[in-house]
């Protein structure tokens, strides 16, 4: 991506992407940013495209990712991204939300992770459906997954999503260019582009 550097932490960006393995990993390790940054080598500079790939998509997960509550104490979202990103992503949303459990997933695999005083717990499940069950059992949600005198938080934190999308401001051309179609299904964005409000089924629905 144009304007990108290569982070100091560049490592850990190369090891999220879904053609890096240890061989390679080991070798950037001998590396420096500033060597990545201005070497003309093949080898360098497949190092450089692979960490921005990854880092270009961190940046549209983390900016497109739609969130639903499920009751007041779980936040949930369609994600199937291309690199190995999906711990780093739901991490990010669970700082945000502290105290929030936050599941990403799709019909196959599903990520959680809760942030609360300063600790991350997290965990790898088998499709977001059967995650969200889990936590519904565990939380003695409601059938809809809601509790005994809940706040409004729907309408609150749609006031939330429509500061981030709005279908009447949209600069469609910029839109694309800048989120190829792939990343607008990885975020799950094909559901909702014409649509103000997204419910849960939408995203349960898609595998």
């Amino acid at each position: 991506m144009a304007g990108l550097k290569v982070p100091e932490n560049f490592l850990y960006y190369l090891s999220m992407h879904r053609d890096c393995n240890e061989r390679l990993l080991a070798s950037a390790g001998q590396l420096k940013a500033e060597d990545l940054e201005l070497s003309l080598q093949p080898q360098e500079a497949r190092l450089k495209k692979m960490i921005f790939a990854v880092m270009g998509e961190v940046h549209r997960m983390k900016a497109f990712v739609r969130l639903s509550f499920l009751g007041t104490c779980v936040l949930c979202g369609f994600f199937k991204p291309r690199h190995r990103i999906e711990g780093h992503i739901c991490d990010h949303f669970a700082r945000r939300n502290a105290g929030i459990i936050v599941v990403l997933g799709n019909g196959s695999e599903s990520w959680i992770s809760l942030c609360r005083e300063g600790k991350t717990w997290r965990d790898h499940g088998r499709g977001m459906n059967e995650s969200l069950e889990r936590l519904k059992s565990a939380l003695h949600c409601s059938e809809d997954g809601t509790n005994v005198q809940d706040p409004d938080v729907e309408g609150l934190w749609q006031i939330y999503y429509d500061s981030q999308y709005c279908p009447e401001r949209k600069n469609l051309a910029a839109f694309r260019r800048h989120m190829p179609r792939r990343d607008q299904e990885a975020a799950g964005l094909r559901l909702v582009q014409n649509k103000k409000n997204a419910i849960l089924e939408d995203f349960l629905g898609k595998g």
